[in-house]
């Protein structure tokens, strides 16, 4: 083919030059500063339908070059608009994702550089990193630091792969006769992982809680017992370390103790609670030593879920499971191909311990986080938000309108008390009206469960952008919405 032709079918570039490049970036990263420094200026969310929200974001398949510059105004000036913001100080709605700066930049990190961890051969620097980070966890966790672990998606799928290690334990035919236990506040993803691993309902026993939320010991005895008698193989118990409905924390070192006795797989769910027992190293005043004591047990755990995205400040989409036998991860995850035959099996290939071949670099998030912070200053973030709960929680006992349940970790769970002669119904209807009303207002979000079939309030304090300012305004504007 003759030169000038050749010149003439070149490839156009899919990237821009490399001074639009710089000039762009600079530019998201000035839109994304301006957005996490006015966050406590913009509402927190707001209800949307989807023809209300289709208005603002839907548009027809583009044909032609839209521009990437343009896309950043669409992005900030309509997306935004209708988005709820995760990482408001006065998001109390549910347990949030609030990550930090460090965590975003790690992120872009990945993105830019994009990494593929999941085989020592296609990823060996970040497979070490992550294996490095997950030492790091465990050293701060006081969990043994020979465990095995992977940085999942989130807390769903390390309670999945948590039930499947435990599983894999097992020779015998579990799907029609094992048993696992968990208390009524467990979390909904343990019996999602039940389903997807092929379990029956019928293969999950409920436990009953006391009136703090936690699992009872004792029914749990009688439970494993009883299926013992029936000829049923009890396997794994799946405790709590801090629930969503109110961050209760169950008596794990009791539970721990049961399930040595008995031989069975003890696997906890610290996806919210689990990085309140960082160690700060230090004896610096506001260190949480009380909640490490509430903590007590986990690192007894065979496998243990938490989420970097939740305490560790980290973006959302990464989570974390660890096990304390790599075996048991390998025999659940057991993986062939022949286009797997060049991969050093000698090495740590994270495909073996998790559903995913194709993994994102979601080490660096957490690495970022953890190195450009470090131990003592997370502790201390983590011990601010279990204040402020506290602060909130006393504010709203104050108001005698409310009855308000003592939080162990940072979910403040209250309701309004009924007045002479209402019914379950009309008190219930008013703490959906106060929801809706803050929702509606703009100045903070709640969000509402049901504890032993009440109707209750939920304000979560996770995020170390949000001040006792920020908590004084959320409780006087619950107060003023208040019926």
């Amino acid at each position: 083919m003759p030169e000038s032709e050749s010149h003439q079918n070149e490839r156009l570039p899919l990237d821009p030059d490399a001074e639009t490049m710089r000039s762009l970036g600079y530019e998201l990263i000035d839109r994304i500063v301006d957005h996490l420094t006015t966050l406590s200026d913009q509402r927190v969310g707001r209800r949307g339908t989807g023809a209300e929200l289709a208005q603002l974001v839907d548009e027809p398949l583009p044909e032609q070059p839209g521009g990437i510059q343009d896309s950043f105004a669409f992005f900030f000036d309509r997306v935004v608009t209708g988005m709820t913001r995760v990482n408001h100080p006065r998001f109390h709605a549910h347990i949030p994702c609030p990550s930090s700066f460090a965590g975003a930049m790690g992120e872009m990190l990945a993105a830019g550089t994009n990494p593929f961890v999941g085989s020592w051969l296609g990823g060996g620097t970040l497979c070490s990193l992550e294996i490095t980070v997950l030492r790091w966890i465990c050293e701060m966790l006081g969990y043994p630091n020979d465990a095995a672990g992977v940085l999942t998606s989130g807390g769903s799928m390390a309670n999945l792969i948590g039930l499947a290690s435990a599983r894999a334990e097992h020779d015998s035919d579990l799907l029609s006769n094992g048993r696992i236990y968990v208390s009524v506040e467990g979390h909904a993803s343990v019996r999602k992982a039940a389903r997807l691993l092929g379990f029956s309902d019928q293969t999950i026993q409920t436990i009953g809680v006391d009136d703090r939320y936690r699992m009872k010991t004792a029914e749990l005895i009688d439970a494993i017992n009883s299926d013992l008698a029936a000829g049923k193989e009890p396997f794994v118990v799946v405790a709590n370390a801090g629930t969503t409905n109110t961050g209760s924390i169950d008596p794990l070192p009791e539970i721990a103790d049961v399930c040595q006795r008995m031989k069975l797989w003890l696997h906890v769910d610290a996806a919210y609670g689990g990085f309140a027992a960082i160690d700060s190293g230090t004896e610096q005043a506001g260190s949480p030593e009380g909640t490490r004591r509430l903590l007590a047990g986990m690192e007894r755990a065979d496998s243990l879920t938490l989420d970097p995205h939740k305490w560790l400040y980290c973006p959302l989409g990464i989570g974390c499971v660890l096990v304390q036998r790599q075996d048991s991860l390998k025999r659940a995850f057991a993986t062939e191909g022949h286009y797997l035959k060049d991969i050093p099996v000698e090495e740590v290939n994270f495909y073996e311990r998790g559903p995913e071949l194709s993994r994102p670099a979601r080490v660096l998030a957490v690495w970022m986080v953890i190195r450009s912070s470090g131990r003592a200053a997370l502790a201390h973030q983590i011990a601010e938000d279990i204040r402020l709960a506290q602060l909130a929680a006393a504010l709203l006992r104050e108001d005698d309108r409310f009855e308000v349940i003592d939080p162990d970790l940072s979910v403040v769970a209250f309701r309004h008390r009924s007045r002479e002669g209402e019914s379950e119904a009309s008190r219930a209807n008013r703490d959906t009206a106060l929801m809706e009303a803050t929702l509606a207002d703009g100045e903070l979000m709640l969000s509402s469960t049901l504890l032993n079939g009440i109707n209750t309030l939920r304000l979560v304090v996770m995020n170390h952008r949000t001040t006792e300012r920020d908590v004084h305004r959320s409780v006087r504007r619950i107060r003023e919405l208040s019926t």
